[in-house]
């Protein structure tokens, strides 16, 4: 596994745009949304957007290239359907040059030994699943007709299902999709690591929180739990294919250079690639104030931090950092919820914008998911230049199911309140 930046990608930069090319020129049959001006969203555009949004590190696995981590691998089946969808087009969310779902999240199982304080599926876990396996598979036939990049498998915890996660690997189409794991490193051994990458599991995310493993032990509620992580991460690498790290942000996290510190922590373990996430006042945070857990002064640290990681000479060969609230803030792409890039299908099957919001457009085990997440766009036609719209709907209606609320709210009971994001 290699990070390429700076000159470092100018041959994968070459050799991807001559492939552009000859799309556009001899066989705009086989892709009419591969589009190079910038007027009509294309690849022009779309460089300047990954210049903004600092996207703009490849990460090499064996002979393929990850140019983000809600994209398939190139080259690739999976990665010329993504453009011929459009999916190029990233400046065009909401609109018909981009047809392609980036990221969508199916969280396939209740079950978790774990007890995370920032679960976002906390209200939902430990009870018997209720969407039976046909029902997923045939859901992520449907997630790929419409036209989806990167299907995440996750939980609670995939690998306590294990038979089930590989069953659903072995038979979806992964020439139409990539397939990654979002994992704790539970569960994990040499045997089941290595049926999931001969099924066609292209990558795996596992959550770490903090380079000390006391304080992530303490985060998921589980003793053990920063040795599961490591040792998962370590074995998937061994594998061949794409590892990344999704961390939550906190104060612990950001404080003393601790940034600095895991960031060591991943480069030597190999891994790849560095999601940060924000904390929202869902899940396990539900009815709090964000500010408790991570602040406006651990905000601009972890800005700094980012913006560090993509100076030039700055940790040549150290993962890749992704930084979504970066990335969906109002200056730059916007909150790209509801397919316009990713969303959420929960352990229930309820059709989610957004793994940090709980308002459900339909559920899978009633309804076919095309009906829904057409439901899903009318309600969310582009991305929201302003406020997180899980802060805001989280301050208006509450996600904490001690209000007496049942979660997910239905998309009905908060219609009014939805339409005033959007006025």
């Amino acid at each position: 596994m290699k990070v390429l930046s700076g000159l470092a990608t100018l041959p994968v930069g070459l050799r991807f745009g001559a492939v552009l090319l000859y799309r556009r020129m001899f066989s705009r049959g086989r892709y009419p949304l591969v589009y190079l001006s910038r007027k009509k969203n294309g690849f022009l555009k779309t460089l300047a957007l990954l210049q903004q949004c600092r996207l703009t590190k490849i990460i090499k696995v064996r002979r393929k290239y990850h140019f983000s981590l809600a994209e398939p691998r190139w080259p690739s089946p999976a990665y010329d359907r993504m453009m011929a969808n459009g999916g190029l087009n990233i400046g065009g969310c909401g609109t018909p040059a981009k047809s392609q779902i980036d990221l969508a999240i199916l969280a396939i199982t209740r079950a978790c030994a774990y007890r995370c304080e920032h679960c976002y599926e906390r209200h939902n876990l430990n009870r018997p699943d209720t969407v039976p396996l046909s029902r997923w598979q045939s859901v992520i036939e449907e997630l790929q007709t419409t036209g989806v990049s990167v299907v995440a498998l996750s939980g609670g915890e995939p690998l306590t299902r294990f038979e089930k996660t590989l069953s659903l690997l072995e038979t979806a189409d992964k020439t139409r999709s990539d397939f990654h794991l979002y994992t704790t490193g539970h569960g994990a051994t040499e045997d089941r690591v290595g049926a999931l990458v001969n099924a066609g599991l292209a990558a795996v995310g596992i959550g770490l929180d903090h380079f000390d493993p006391a304080r992530h032990d303490a985060i998921r509620g589980y003793k053990g739990a920063f040795a599961n992580a490591v040792r998962a991460l370590r074995m998937f690498g061994d594998a061949g294919i794409l590892t990344f790290v999704n961390a939550c942000l906190t104060k612990g996290l950001v404080r003393g250079n601790g940034l600095e510190r895991f960031y060591d922590l991943l480069h030597t373990l190999g891994v790849g690639g560095m999601q940060l996430l924000e904390p929202k006042p869902c899940g396990g945070y539900a009815g709090q104030k964000v500010s408790t857990w991570y602040g406006a002064e651990e905000r601009r640290a972890t800005r700094a931090f980012f913006e560090s990681t993509y100076q030039s000479g700055n940790h040549r060969g150290y993962p890749a950092v992704y930084l979504p609230a970066h990335m969906e803030a109002p200056e730059n792409m916007g909150c790209m919820m509801g397919g316009l890039s990713h969303l959420h299908i929960d352990s229930l099957g309820n059709v989610e914008p957004c793994v940090f919001m709980p308002v459900s457009f339909g559920n899978i085990t009633e309804m076919n998911f095309s009906d829904i997440y057409r439901r899903m766009r009318e309600a969310i036609p582009r991305p929201l230049h302003g406020r997180c719209p899980a802060l805001h709907m989280a301050d208006r209606v509450g996600f904490s199911p001690e209000s007496g609320r049942v979660l997910p709210l239905a998309f009905e009971s908060v219609r009014d309140e939805w339409g005033r994001m959007y006025a």
